[in-house]
């Protein structure tokens, strides 16, 4: 008898788990007075884990083109989620890249403890136009953070042009060897003619 309610409670305990995996964020999205279709409740309400942050880049989506929606659906999933605020803020500028500062803004001021994490996600998410106004609207957010926060951007900028560079060198490279290959077979050809 003993064993078959450990059992059922513990079957239990793992239902209501799965089915209210993240209720905290469909909460707080709801209390912000964001209007959520049964499709992205469902998908938020299934999220779990890292999962959250592509849920509420999803929701995100959906409103992209209302800033102070954009804003209020970040606030609430950073404030439900604090320890997901870099992935929630990367997620979401990359569903809405033209909103990269609306959403950096909204969630520094929600974590502002996480500040110079959340602006290095940003940062390394938007287009690189938008760099400079991502780091503005952060440190405008937290001000007392305006240090940690343009050091954070510096260093994710200064690692997104290594890459560029990288890049641009791997290429040069690859049309150098494979330019100078050409005329070394051509030679080569000639020679055994």
């Amino acid at each position: 008898m003993r064993k078959s309610f450990t059992a059922l409670t513990l079957a239990v305990a793992m239902f209501t788990r799965q089915a209210m995996a993240d209720q905290a964020t469909l909460d707080a999205l709801v209390a912000a007075g964001v209007e959520l279709s049964p499709e992205l409740a469902a998908e938020v309400l299934a999220a779990e884990g890292e999962a959250i942050a592509g849920a509420v880049a999803s929701v995100v989506a959906s409103v992209a083109g209302d800033v102070a929606a954009v804003q209020a659906v970040v606030s609430a999933a950073v404030q439900a989620s604090p320890q997901l605020a870099a992935a929630i803020t990367s997620a979401a500028v990359k569903a809405a890249p033209a909103q990269a500062s609306a959403i950096t803004s909204a969630a520094v001021a929600a974590a502002p403890a996480q500040a110079a994490a959340i602006t290095s996600a940003a940062v390394a998410a938007a287009p690189a136009e938008a760099q400079a106004e991502v780091t503005a609207a952060a440190v405008e957010a937290a001000p007392e953070a305006a240090e940690t926060i343009t050091a954070a951007s510096e260093s994710t900028e200064a690692g997104s042009e290594s890459t560029q560079t990288t890049s641009t060198a791997t290429t040069t490279t690859t049309t150098t060897t494979t330019t100078g290959s050409v005329p070394a077979s051509s030679s080569g050809g000639g020679s055994a003619s």
